[in-house]
């Protein structure tokens, strides 16, 4: 039995090319994922400028005599407020970018 006798009902197609795909050659279009790495130095800058010095309420004094009596030790508390200006900032510098192909591709349909 031939093949076509056991489809009476479907006639056998001939081939039909896809339309994309003309006899003299097809284009397709193929990707692959790649990781781009750019590595970004990044060093910290602190600049401290001039502090400046105010003293907060009235200073206390305590007297020690020792024991013979023959000395005394005074001293001299003030509690003062220290204010030191500071700029902080970053330098940064970029590297040589390296790019390499990807194991796995993360997007939708596989990359991109």
């Amino acid at each position: 039995m031939r093949i076509n006798e056991a489809y009476e009902h479907e006639p056998i197609l001939q081939y039909q090319p896809d339309e994309s795909c003309p006899a003299n050659g097809c284009s397709k279009i193929s990707t692959q994922c790649v990781d781009v790495t750019a590595p970004v130095i990044l060093v910290p800058t602190a600049v401290t400028g001039n502090p400046t010095v105010t003293c907060q309420g009235n200073p206390t004094v305590t007297c020690t005599t020792n024991a013979d009596g023959t000395m005394c030790t005074v001293t001299l508390t003030q509690q003062i407020c220290v204010s030191i200006p500071v700029r902080y900032g970053v330098t940064m510098s970029c590297c040589d970018p390296t790019i390499a192909c990807a194991d796995k591709c993360s997007g939708h349909g596989g990359c991109c």
